[in-house]
């Protein structure tokens, strides 16, 4: 029983009895979905971070609002350590701090506020923080900040729900200072204590998007540490992103990708602007909650995943199981928001203060990752994708599609009427991978990542594979991998590897491509696999007029090691389809 209601895409089971049979967990497929872990004092340890990985962690986030650029560098020596030690890969993702708003000269002990007291949040620097007194960083003026706004003060990756958290309201506004009650009892302590105003874009319009330390960061630790992606905090326009592409050409680093934090009324008002602007996009729900309404996140969540799923741009969300910050296991309500998201369309989670400071984070990892295989075995694959053909107008005359989406499409819809059991891709900057993903097929997609055009093209149209073993020796089975191959762990339900550079015959890196699926049980005997080949020139990265996707069999075993000359991994060629 397939349904489309708000959002979700799911397939229901018969009955519940399968609900309430045991589960062999440990046969259960790779999670599809991606999951971004923010790396801090309970998960920058070798043990801590090789058991994250083992879980399903694919993005590290270093979240440059706190912390030293040593400190950092530590951590994310001790996480290639873990990579090197377990042979998983991860791609690192520098976040910014933008206009962070925090209260500074505070004392050593906590801050004590009571429910009913009133507090002055000032503008003025030298003021020391005390109860009655919270001086903050960033802003100059509270012009503009109406009486009865909300103010809220937490420590840094607040859950909401520590007695280190204020709310406060705005009772009267004195310029530098504004006088505000505080509405309920709390100690305000924690390595740091951010601000979020409710109607702060009145506040920050004129701050840029990037600080002069979050430039230092990137040009800097950034480039040193070899980063894969940049978010910029508190996005507002497509500008905001923009700024951050000039700072990395300006310092050599234009592959890296930019990921858009949209946590701001501003940047919800400017969204489908900043969606094409940027390569993904956060969505900062904890921060947003502050500034919006509690009841109309969910539409402004549901209408920006929408978004992106048909702009084919990679969508996360935070603040799922903040439970788990302190307590083994989540609620029932925040595993239901886990799986939600799925069924919506995110292509994976972002946890923050689960894994930065909290006492279970490779539990946590765990447990996300679990619920989300199980929301992806419902997921309505084919459901998803005649929603996207439909608000593309392909069941019409006039369909509005490019080329390159034709060919995506043809391939998982080959895949889905063939029922097969893998799509292999070859790119070579990632776009076919992503393109492929955008319609979250039901099968796994493994990304052939070359390393030059001409080889991305697995064979000539018409031409037949000659016989090769059925070994893996052709491909880079790195932990490590490129800049691509390692955005590529970004895509839901993509798995990328790595071609051997030496190789220029195409047909030879497909029959390695199988043979590896074969021998890490992506594919069995007699499967069919779907190949998506990308025809390009020697000189241009962009598709020609006409792309192929072509049908193969899988039979006879893999090997990963070279084996004597056997039977090839690929025995039958189905006629090809072709995407003009």
């Amino acid at each position: 029983m397939a349904s489309y209601a708000g959002g979700s895409f799911i397939v229901l089971p018969k009955d519940m009895g399968c609900i309430l049979q045991d589960e062999d967990v440990s046969r259960r497929p790779a999670v599809r979905s991606k999951l971004i872990c923010t790396i801090g004092s309970s998960s920058r340890d070798v043990d801590v971070l090789c058991k994250m990985l083992e879980a399903g962690m694919k993005i590290a986030r270093f979240d440059f609002t706190w912390g030293t650029l040593e400190y950092h560098t530590e951590s994310v020596q001790n996480l290639r350590t873990a990579m090197q030690q377990t042979k998983k890969s991860c791609a690192i993702l520098l976040d910014t701090a933008g206009s962070q708003i925090v209260v500074i000269n505070r004392p050593a002990e906590g801050i004590v506020l009571e429910q009913g007291q009133t507090v002055t949040v000032t503008c003025d620097k030298s003021a020391q923080a005390s109860s009655s007194v919270l001086p903050i960083s960033t802003v100059q003026s509270f012009e503009g900040l109406a009486p009865g706004s909300s103010i809220f003060v937490g420590q840094y990756l607040f859950t909401g729900s520590e007695t280190t958290s204020a709310y406060l309201t705005v009772q009267q506004v004195n310029g530098t200072s504004c006088t505000c009650l505080c509405n309920n009892s709390c100690t305000l302590e924690g390595v740091q204590l951010t601000v979020q105003v409710a109607g702060a874009h009145t506040l920050r319009h004129s701050f840029p998007p990037l600080s002069d330390s979050d430039i230092q960061a990137i040009t800097t630790w950034g480039k040193e540490n070899q980063v894969d992606f940049v978010s910029v905090a508190s996005t507002r326009r497509a500008a905001d992103v923009q700024a951050c592409r000039d700072v990395l050409a300006k310092a050599g680093m234009t592959g890296v990708q930019v990921m858009a934090k949209v946590s701001n009324p501003e940047g919800l008002r400017n969204i489908y602007n900043i969606i094409e602007a940027a390569d993904a996009i956060i969505f900062a729900r904890g921060t947003l909650g502050v500034c919006v309404d509690a009841e109309k996140v969910f539409l402004a969540q549901k209408m920006l995943l929408r978004a992106c799923n048909l702009a084919g741009k990679p969508v996360y969300v935070t603040r799922v199981v903040d439970t788990m910050t302190e307590a083994p296991r989540p609620t029932r309500a925040e595993a239901t928001d886990v799986a939600n998201l799925i069924l919506d369309g995110a292509d994976g989670i972002l946890l923050g203060s689960e894994t930065f400071r909290g006492k279970y984070p490779a539990a946590t990892v765990e447990t996300v990752a679990y619920i989300a295989r199980q929301a992806e075995d419902c997921f309505d694959a084919r459901a998803f994708y005649q929603h996207l053909m439909n608000v593309y107008g392909c069941y019409t005359l006039v369909p509005n599609m490019t080329k390159q989406e034709a060919l995506a499409s043809s391939a998982v819809r080959a895949a889905g009427k063939m029922d097969a059991g893998l799509i292999v891709v070859f790119t070579v900057t990632g776009r076919t991978a992503r393109m492929v993903s955008k319609y979250k097929p039901s099968q796994p997609i493994l990304a052939v990542v070359c390393s030059d055009a001409s080889s991305a093209t697995f064979s000539k149209v018409g031409e037949q594979p000659q016989p090769r073993r059925a070994s893996t020796e052709g491909l880079q089975l790195s932990w490590q991998g490129n800049m691509v191959y390692r955005q590529c762990l970004s895509y839901r339900g993509v798995i990328p590897i790595m071609a051997d550079p030496s190789l220029t015959d195409s047909s030879d890196i497909l029959q390695y491509a199988l043979a590896y699926a074969q021998s890490t049980g992506l594919v069995s005997m007699g499967d069919r696999v779907v190949v998506s080949q990308c025809p390009r020139s020697n000189t241009s990265e962009v598709m020609e007029e006409a792309g192929v996707v072509a049908l193969v069999q899988v039979e006879g075993q893999a090997s990963v090691s070279p084996p004597p000359p056997t039977r090839p991994a690929v025995v039958e060629r189905i006629p090809q389809l072709v995407a003009a």
